[in-house]
């Protein structure tokens, strides 16, 4: 479900400045999750080059001096720490719209719920952990000021402009910053494959380490996912899967991992899974596996689809 948006209002003018006061705010709707549904809801296509050719999903060119992405840095709770940008291709062929569609998970942990608002439309109220938002469309031509409150003190966790690109598709993830907050945005890109879906993972457990994926029928599918790492994309044949993770296996080769309902095995090394969900996989859908939660703690660590295309 996409969501449109009402004509740019006077925070647009405050141009990518991530330091400039935020324009005064009008009180929001207080039903949860209220935005008036756009009668232009786009078709997401797959993409392809000017030859036709086959696009290898995700693929995005790396500057030699892009900087390595790691954990965020910044204050304790001060609410404007740096949002955490993932590179990724600008998708949107068959769209009519200029603008870019956002959608917001809750993935930190002991955190409150939180109230989101999107330049001054409210996004969703009441967001508890774990829980994720349609995609919204975002028609600014310039940054869009994202507001992060606390649903019950009404206190700003949060507050900062962010330049989403014209025709491009986001999942902003709330995730935990020291005792705070910050915001880590990756781009959603369609899936080039018509016969089978695309898969990637993600994972934002801020204790769990380095982890080890599974697919049923295909084993270890991303090995040694690092906090805020996020896999390139891997074909997966349409069915239903079962999708596990664990600890980092210490062995390079995957076809020497046994794997049992409830643990994963390799050089005599024997490792729990820490949590195992459900996948069903359609052809050229993209999903990703959101790694989110505390390993061995509470709230557990636990395995989340999320699909980013709703009509191929």
């Amino acid at each position: 479900m996409y969501i449109d948006k009402n004509n740019c209002n006077s925070t647009c003018s405050a141009v990518g400045n991530s330091n400039a006061a935020p324009a005064a705010q009008p009180t929001p709707r207080s039903d949860p999750g209220f935005a008036p549904v756009s009668p232009d809801t786009p078709s997401w296509g797959p993409p392809s080059d000017s030859a036709g050719d086959t696009v290898d999903p995700g693929f995005t060119f790396v500057p030699p001096d892009a900087p390595s992405w790691g954990p965020p840095t910044g204050g304790t709770g001060g609410g404007n720490g740096p949002v955490i940008i993932v590179p990724g291709q600008t998708v949107c062929p068959p769209c009519t719209s200029e603008g870019a569609s956002i959608r917001f998970l809750h993935a930190a942990v002991n955190q409150p719920a939180v109230n989101i608002r999107l330049g001054s439309r409210m996004i969703i109220n009441n967001m508890q952990f774990g829980n994720s938002t349609p995609y919204y469309l975002d028609n600014s031509s310039q940054s869009t000021l994202v507001t992060v409150t606390n649903a019950r003190t009404g206190q700003t966790l949060y507050q900062r402009y962010i330049n989403f690109a014209g025709q491009s598709v986001y999942t902003v993830s709330v995730i935990n910053d020291g005792d705070g907050i910050t915001l880590f945005s990756l781009v959603d890109t369609p899936c080039s494959y018509q016969n089978t879906s695309c898969l990637r993972a993600v994972n934002l457990s801020p204790n769990s380490g380095a982890v080890d994926v599974f697919l049923t029928e295909y084993g270890r599918i991303f090995h040694n996912l690092g906090q805020y790492d996020v896999t390139g994309y891997v074909s997966v044949r349409r069915g239903t899967y079962r999708a596990s993770v664990s600890e980092a296996l210490p062995c390079a080769n995957s076809n020497a991992i046994i794997m049992a309902n409830d643990y994963v095995e390799c050089n005599n090394t024997r490792i729990l899974i820490m949590d195992s969900t459900t996948l069903n996989v359609m052809n050229g859908v993209t999903y990703t596996l959101y790694l989110i939660g505390l390993a061995y703690q509470f709230p557990a660590l636990q395995v989340l689809p999320l699909e980013s295309d709703l009509v191929y």
